[in-house]
């Protein structure tokens, strides 16, 4: 399920309501302790700027913005990694008007893979699996959460996630392109310090 929180007037949170009706969406107020994937925030003037400040982030969390017609007010949040901007007297047609971008942003943040043994099936967002190992047989899925041990090979996983996210560098590892840290000619480094083999028929590609 996808979190949306919001930080904005009642009239507004009415709008956006109907636009996420779906029940893979969860909607909630703002609470500046929890993490969500999605933020709707209202700035009408330079020192609102802070709300966005406020925000907990995954990599993946996307920030929307609702305010008035304003350039520079514009211009700072995209600054700050700002998503989208919506024009506060308009925002119904704004939403619709944006509503491909929108899909396209959540489809490509917040896609799963859905993990199976024999105890249990859940989904898997494909932005927290940091790299997937081949051995004896079975997938070893290093995720954020822990590890997944799966029986499937690679060919099979990475058929099923089509992601451009994800590259095979080894005939037994593919991994999550935005947790690289570094590439040498032998291996590469992930962001926790991972160190995995480049395999030889995989250089170019890499």
């Amino acid at each position: 399920m996808i979190s949306i929180a919001c930080n904005i007037q009642e009239c507004y949170f009415e709008i956006i309501k109907k636009h996420f009706t779906s029940k893979d969406f969860y909607l909630e107020k703002f609470n500046p302790a929890s993490y969500d994937d999605i933020y709707f925030i209202e700035i009408n003037t330079l020192n609102d700027l802070d709300k966005i400040h406020q925000i907990n982030r995954y990599p993946e969390t996307l920030i929307y913005i609702i305010g008035p017609k304003d350039f520079h007010l514009l211009n700072e949040c995209l600054t700050l990694g700002v998503h989208l901007y919506f024009e506060n007297d308009d925002l119904e047609n704004s939403l619709y008007s944006k509503s491909e971008a929108i899909h396209q942003q959540i489809f490509s943040r917040f896609k799963t893979y859905h993990y199976k043994n024999k105890q249990m099936s859940f989904e898997l967002r494909l932005a927290q699996i940091m790299y997937v190992e081949s051995m004896n047989h079975k997938l070893i899925i290093h995720h954020d959460n822990g590890d997944f041990i799966e029986r499937k090979n690679l060919s099979s996983f990475i058929k099923e996630i089509d992601s451009n996210n994800f590259i095979q560098i080894h005939k037994s590892f593919v991994i999550n392109k935005n947790f690289i840290k570094e590439i040498k000619a032998k291996e590469l480094i992930l962001k926790d310090s991972t160190i995995l083999p480049i395999g030889r028929n995989f250089k170019e590609s890499i």
